[in-house]
C-alpha cells in the first residue's frame, strides 16, 4: 500500500533547502572577499622619488606619507646621512631601500610593514690559534706527570700526561708566558717565542719545604723522609711577641692544633688538643718535651682532677710557662699515632717537641728585646641605674608585689610566697636590720620604719662603679737579654728574662724571672760535652675562680660599698644572699 505524502514533511524540506543555499552563499561571498584581500595585499608597493641631495629621514617621511610602513631608527646615527642622488619609478619598496642605502653602512629589516634600520655588523675577525708542545721533566730528566700549565693572564691551561707530555691551543702572538705549577716544586715561569718548537721545562724542588727538619724523640729528620704527620715552626713565630707564654702564641699556627685560652688571667696555661679530643674520661693533654726531657714527670701531690680542672696551678705542672719563649729555637708537633712508639701512652694526645737555642761559633753576639702591651679596662654600661634609681625601682617593686603577701603573712597560719628584690625588699621583709645584721644571724633586730627610710635615704647618696673598682688598664711588660758566641771547640749561650704582666682585674698579677746557659764543648771529633742549666721562678696572684668579676661588676647594685665606716671590707647584702631570699 502506497503511503501519503505528508504536508508538513514537505514544508520542513523547502525550509532546510532555503537555509542550505543561504549558507552557500554567505561561504561564497567569504571566499570572494578573502581571495580579493590577499591579492590586494599580495601587490608589491610601487613608489616614484626623485631628488638630488636628499637626506635619508626626508625618503622614509615620503614612504611613510604613501604607504602603511613605519620606520625604526636611531635619529643620531642617520640625521646626516644624505642620498646625493635619488631616481626610481614604479619601484618596490625594497629596491628604494637598496639604493638609498648603499655605502652608507646601514641595513635594513622588514617585518610586518615595519621597517627597521641599523647600522652594519662588523665581520667577525677570526682570531688565528696555533699548537703548543712541550715535556716537563725533574731534573734527573725523569718526565712528570699531572703539573699544571697555565697560560699566564687567563684561565687556558693543561695538565701534562703519563709521559710529561703536554699539548695546548693558545691564540697566536708575538710572545706569550707559561706557568708551571706542581706539589713540592717551585712554580716556574717560561717564555715563549718560538711556537714551532718544543718547549721543554725543568722542575726544581721546594727545598724549604722538603728539606725542613723534624725533630722528633730519637733524631732528626726532613719533611721529605718523615712518613708522620707533623708540623714544625721556627723561631720566628716566638721572638720577640708580647704574649709571654708559649701555648697562647701556637694558637693558629699549625693545622689540627685547637689552643684556648681558659681563662683572661695572666700566666694561665691554655687548653691545647691536638686533633681534637679522643677519650672521654683520659688526660687529651699533649706531651711536652723540651731537649728531650720529657716535662710531665714525677708531679708530687697533685690528684689528676687537678690537673684537668683548668685551675692556675696547671701552669707550674706542665713547666711550659717556665720557658721564656725568646729561647726556643724550634717547635715540632707530631700529631699521629707514631709519636706513641716513641713516648708511649703519654703520647696519647700528642706530643709537642720544643728544642732551645744554642750558642753558635764567632764572635760574641749580644742580642737585647723589649715588649710592652697596654690593654683598657672594660667601663660601665651608661644605661645601667644609679643608686637613687635603683631603690625606687625596688620600691616600686614591693608595693606592686610583696606588700600585700608579706602583711598577710603575719596573721595566716598557711603563708604564700612573698617576693623580695633588692636592699628595700629586705628591709621591708625584715630580712636586714640593726647594724646591717642578717635575719639568720645572733641578736638580729628589724628597723623600724623610721630607721629603715634613713637607711634607704643614705644609701642613695652614692653610687658604686664595681667596673672602676675590680678593673684596671693592663700592661705587659717583657724584657729578654742574651749572649751568645764561640769557636770550633766550644760554644756558649746564655739568656736573661723577665716577664711582669698586669691583668685588666686588680690584684691579678704574674711574674716570671728567667735564666738558660749553655756550655758545649768539642775536645775531639769522637767527644762532644754539653752543660746546661735552665732557672725559672713565677709567682701568681689571681681572684678567686667562684667569683666571675664580670658578671659582679654588671649585675651588682649600686648602693652597695666597698668599705665599712671604719675603713674594713663590707660584705656584699643581696648579690650573695639572692639564693636564700
Amino acid at each position: 500500500m502506497k503511503k501519503n505524502d505528508n504536508p508538513n514533511s514537505l514544508r520542513r524540506l523547502k525550509l532546510w533547502r532555503k537555509l542550505l543555499i543561504v549558507k552557500l552563499l554567505c561561504l561564497c561571498l567569504f571566499l570572494q572577499n578573502t581571495a580579493l584581500l590577499a591579492s590586494v595585499y599580495s601587490q608589491e608597493l610601487k613608489l616614484t622619488l626623485k631628488g638630488n641631495d636628499i637626506s635619508l629621514t626626508n625618503i622614509f617621511s615620503q614612504i611613510r606619507e604613501n604607504s602603511d610602513y613605519t620606520f625604526v631608527y636611531n635619529l643620531d646615527d642617520i640625521q646626516n646621512v644624505r642620498v646625493k642622488s635619488l631616481d626610481v619609478k614604479d619601484a618596490s619598496i625594497r629596491e628604494v631601500l637598496d639604493k638609498c642605502l648603499k655605502g652608507t653602512g646601514f641595513s635594513y629589516e622588514i617585518e610586518d610593514h615595519v621597517v627597521i634600520i641599523r647600522p652594519d655588523r662588523p665581520a667577525k675577525q677570526e682570531v688565528k690559534k696555533v699548537t703548543l708542545n712541550g715535556l716537563v721533566m725533574d731534573q734527573d730528566s725523569v718526565p712528570i706527570a699531572g703539573v699544571t700549565v697555565m697560560l699566564k693572564g687567563t684561565y687556558v691551561g693543561v695538565t701534562t700526561d703519563i709521559s710529561g707530555k703536554f699539548q695546548m691551543t693558545i691564540p697566536e702572538q708575538k710572545e706569550v708566558f707559561l706557568l708551571f705549577s706542581f706539589v713540592g716544586m717551585e712554580t716556574r715561569e717560561v717564555k715563549v717565542t718560538d711556537f714551532k718548537r718544543v718547549v721543554r721545562v725543568v722542575m726544581k724542588e721546594k727545598v724549604g719545604e722538603l728539606e725542613e727538619v723534624v725533630i722528633t724523640g730519637y733524631g732528626q729528620k726532613t719533611t721529605r723522609t718523615s712518613t708522620g704527620s707533623t708540623a714544625s715552626l721556627g723561631q720566628d713565630v716566638f721572638a720577640n711577641k708580647a704574649t709571654p707564654t708559649v701555648d697562647m702564641l701556637l694558637q693558629g699556627q699549625v693545622a689540627g692544633v685547637s689552643v684556648m685560652a681558659v681563662s683572661g688571667r695572666p700566666g694561665e696555661a691554655a687548653k691545647v688538643r691536638i686533633r681534637g679530643t679522643n677519650t672521654i674520661s683520659g688526660d687529651a693533654e699533649p706531651l711536652w718535651v723540651v731537649d728531650g726531657v720529657p716535662l710531665q714527670q714525677n708531679v708530687p701531690n697533685i690528684s689528676t682532677g687537678q690537673i684537668k680542672s683548668g685551675n692556675l696551678n696547671e701552669i707550674f705542672v706542665t713547666g711550659i710557662a717556665g720557658i721564656n719563649p725568646n729561647d726556643i729555637e724550634n717547635v715540632t708537633i707530631l700529631k699521629d699515632a707514631s709519636a706513641a712508639a716513641i713516648y708511649g701512652s703519654r703520647a696519647a694526645g700528642g706530643v709537642i717537641v720544643i728544642t732551645t737555642k744554642k750558642g753558635k761559633a764567632g764572635k760574641m753576639r749580644v742580642n737585647y728585646s723589649a715588649t710592652l702591651s697596654v690593654g683598657l679596662k672594660p667601663q660601665r654600661d651608661p644605661g645601667l641605674m644609679n643608686s637613687a634609681e635603683k631603690l625606687v625601682w625596688e620600691q616600686e617593686l614591693w608595693d606592686e608585689f610583696s606588700s600585700e603577701s608579706f602583711e598577710y603573712n603575719k596573721t595566716a597560719s598557711r603563708k604564700i610566697h612573698s617576693p623580695v628584690v633588692g636592699i628595700v625588699g629586705m628591709l621591708r621583709s625584715e630580712k636586714l636590720g640593726k647594724d646591717d645584721k642578717l635575719w639568720h644571724e645572733d641578736n638580729f633586730e628589724p628597723m623600724s620604719g623610721e630607721e629603715q627610710e634613713a637607711y634607704i635615704s643614705n644609701l642613695a647618696k652614692h653610687s658604686t662603679d664595681w667596673f672602676d673598682v675590680l678593673f684596671r688598664n693592663s700592661f705587659s711588660m717583657n724584657h729578654h737579654l742574651s749572649f751568645s758566641g764561640g769557636s770550633k771547640q766550644y760554644t756558649y749561650y746564655v739568656s736573661l728574662g723577665v716577664t711582669d704582666d698586669k691583668g685588666l682585674v686588680k690584684e691579678t698579677d704574674y711574674q716570671r724571672y728567667n735564666l738558660n746557659a749553655k756550655i758545649d764543648l768539642n775536645p775531639s771529633a769522637r767527644l762532644n760535652l754539653g752543660f746546661g742549666i735552665d732557672l725559672s721562678k713565677q709567682k701568681s696572684d689571681s681572684y678567686s675562680m667562684t667569683v666571675d668579676p664580670f658578671k659582679y661588676a654588671y649585675f651588682a647594685n649600686p648602693y652597695e660599698t666597698l668599705y665599712n665606716s671604719d675603713g674594713s671590707y663590707r660584705s656584699d647584702r643581696t648579690y650573695f644572699n639572692l639564693a636564700d631570699l
